[in-house]
């Protein structure tokens, strides 16, 4: 990883609703709708912030028939990958991210 990528990663995660994404991310992939669900944040925001983290590659999108669906960017053991595994599974603990975890199993059905 170079200062530039550092950089880059570091910034994309540097705004809670991004956080709160990675965090409802973790366990697998999920639609805007969902997220927006989840979050209680509207498709506007929850679109900008997606993008952000697609052009640092944090995250991906997939297109299944008329669905997208968003995940982790596949890059795992790269040095991104594990300052985002680290965010997301060090301050799980934070108020906000239980609280969304919690409505994702209730609003996915598990």
């Amino acid at each position: 990883m170079n200062l530039t990528l550092l950089r880059q990663t570091l910034k994309a995660c540097s705004d809670d609703t991004r956080l709160r994404i990675l965090n409802i991310l973790k366990d697998g992939k999920l639609t805007v709708k969902e997220m927006c669900d989840i979050l209680n944040v509207n498709q506007s925001t929850i679109s900008k912030h997606l993008a952000r983290l697609r052009f640092a590659k944090i995250v991906m999108d997939e297109r299944v028939g008329n669905t997208v669906y968003y995940s982790f960017h596949n890059t795992y053991g790269s040095p991104q990958s594990k300052i985002i595994s680290f965010l997301v599974s060090e301050f799980s603990s934070i108020d906000t991210f239980k609280i969304d975890s919690q409505r994702k199993q209730e609003l996915k059905g598990g």
